[in-house]
């Protein structure tokens, strides 16, 4: 095998559990990625107003959902906002309207997603320890 095979094979790998679902403005690209509590993180793909070739990729605000359904409020979590805000940096990507979203193009909507995904886990994890799960070691 050589190092093209398998990165073929990788990137194959990679996206193997991952279900693309057009949405009319955009995708849902379902990945086989898991938040801390089992479920899968989906990334959002949305066109911008009338245009075709710009698009905005963000996690729907699922991040902000997921840490309040475990009683973790960031719009009222100063230092656990201080820390999204530099996970979010960290990927080329913003906090707004409580979605981390990052801008893309064409030819870079593939690298958004995947920078959206690798904030979204880093985020997730780095303010799980916010939850307050029994006899658990938060």
């Amino acid at each position: 095998m050589d190092e093209r095979t398998l990165e073929l094979k990788l990137a194959s790998e990679l996206i193997s559990g991952w279900d693309i679902i057009s949405t009319g403005n955009g995708f849902l690209v379902a990945t086989d990625w898991k938040w801390p509590n089992n479920e899968r993180i989906e990334i959002h793909v949305r066109t911008v107003g009338e245009r075709e070739d710009l698009y905005v990729v963000t996690d729907g605000g699922e991040l902000f959902n997921l840490l309040f359904a475990e009683e973790v409020d960031l719009t009222k979590d100063e230092n656990g906002r201080k820390l999204l805000d530099a996970v979010a940096d960290e990927y080329g990507a913003k906090v707004v309207d409580f979605q981390v979203a990052r801008g893309a193009n064409e030819q870079t909507v593939s690298l958004a997603t995947r920078m959206i995904l690798e904030a979204l886990k880093a985020a997730s994890f780095l303010l799980w320890h916010k939850v307050g799960h029994k006899g658990s070691v938060h």
